[in-house]
């Protein structure tokens, strides 16, 4: 609630001003509480006078001729910057009159409101927040209305997650999805399809968090296309870092088609070595870091052979596994040699999607899952901004200047 500056005024006589600062040079703890006592009564005040003046102009209706003033009922009303004030409400006998300074509904400050969002968005659950809320703001917030509050800043979350993406080359793309509990008419797991680009300079950013099926090419399909039409340039694409989900490679495919596909090392991995019997699986992985790590594509593709010629019999299974997408394995290598680390995995992705399950261990409705998945993306984004993948420290530094600055406006927009 803001006051006007002709609303509230405070008298203080030098005396007792006098009488103050001894007090605090006694026990500055309890004189503190004094000084914010004598604040939260000049809120009090102006507050119950703005009632007053409400009350008189309502009863001096024609409608309310026959009305009579009925007292007060005591409540408490939180303020931002002043904390818990108890105020008297006046009250009418026909119990027509309700305040507009102080809605029935309303149990603290609407400014207080997108506070308590953005700390449910800090990773502080819907739980602990009714808990602290009594000892921050003096009354109870209900989990309810921590999770209603998050709809003060979804209109700038939706913004965000649908920002212009023209201005800047993406050269990378990974590409994956992630589960969420969604509470629609009931709780279901849901995939959000996620999109995080590597521009020309090297530096990372979340493109796209869209609700869809994970396992559905129709779906990868609607975000690519959500892409272009958001001003992504399809041509500047050469690579797509993704895993084996069905129909997502095809999808890339005809989405980007002078892209190339990588897949990940670490998913293929975790399709590769369980193939392996247990007592070969040490011996298996020297062969396997050899062609992963080798110093260019011609001793990847000799590694590669003399893995194969070593174990093709007594791990069939996993040599078949491996060689079916050896290609797409080895695809970093054709890119400069200082982004070949980056693009061997999707761990700039996974680590996206650690920090969203991380910060959403409730189940949420659609519109909370994006102001959490907007919020998490910016925080992410600032560390991306120091961190890119080249190694071209002056470029860097001029581009992080740029894309701070972009975050902050951003960032502004969703708290305000």
């Amino acid at each position: 609630m803001n006051f006007g500056d002709n609303l509230m005024k405070v008298v203080v006589r030098l005396g007792d001003v006098v009488e103050l600062v001894k007090h605090f040079e006694a026990s500055p703890a309890e004189a503190m509480r004094e000084v914010v006592a004598q604040f939260r009564q000049a809120a009090s005040s102006t507050l119950e006078q703005l009632m007053e003046t409400e009350i008189a102009l309502f009863m001096g209706q024609p409608a309310e001729l026959g009305n009579k003033r009925n007292g007060y009922t005591t409540r408490s009303f939180a303020l931002k910057g002043v904390g818990t004030v108890q105020v008297r409400v006046p009250r009418d006998r026909a119990g027509r009159f309700e305040s507009r300074v102080l809605p029935k509904h309303l149990r603290y400050d609407p400014a207080l409101e997108k506070d308590v969002a953005l700390l449910h968005l800090a990773g502080l659950s819907t739980r602990m927040l009714s808990v602290m809320s009594q000892r921050i703001l003096g009354l109870r917030v209900s989990p309810a209305e921590v999770s209603n509050a998050l709809k003060s800043i979804v209109p700038a979350a939706k913004a965000f997650l649908e920002r212009p993406l023209a201005g800047r080359r993406w050269q990378y793309l990974y590409l994956d999805g992630t589960n969420f509990h969604i509470r629609r008419s009931t709780v279901e797991r849901e995939p959000t399809l996620v999109v995080v680009g590597v521009d020309e300079v090297g530096c990372k950013s979340v493109l796209a968090m869209v609700q869809g099926d994970k396992e559905s090419r129709s779906s990868w399909e609607m975000v690519f296309s959500s892409l272009k039409e958001r001003g992504l340039d399809a041509a500047a694409v050469k690579l797509g870092i993704m895993d084996g989900l069905p129909g997502l490679g095809d999808a890339f495919a005809e989405g980007f088609p002078g892209a190339r596909s990588a897949r990940c090392w670490v998913h293929k991995a975790r399709n590769v070595f369980p193939r392996v019997p247990r007592r070969y699986q040490a011996d298996f992985k020297v062969g396997w870091d050899a062609v992963a790590y080798a110093e260019n594509r011609q001793a990847a593709k000799t590694a590669f052979e003399n893995l194969k010629g070593r174990w093709a019999k007594s791990c069939e299974d996993a040599v078949v596994c491996m060689e079916r997408d050896i290609e797409a394995l080895l695809v970093h290598y054709d890119f400069p040699k200082e982004h070949w680390e980056a693009l061997r995995t999707t761990n700039p992705i996974e680590r996206v999607n650690k920090e969203f399950k991380r910060r959403s261990k409730e189940t949420m409705g659609p519109d909370g899952l994006k102001a959490l998945l907007a919020f998490t993306a910016l925080r992410i984004e600032y560390g991306w901004a120091s961190t890119p993948i080249t190694s071209n420290k002056l470029t860097n530094l001029v581009y992080r200047e740029r894309l701070e600055k972009h975050i902050e406006a951003v960032t502004r927009a969703l708290l305000n």
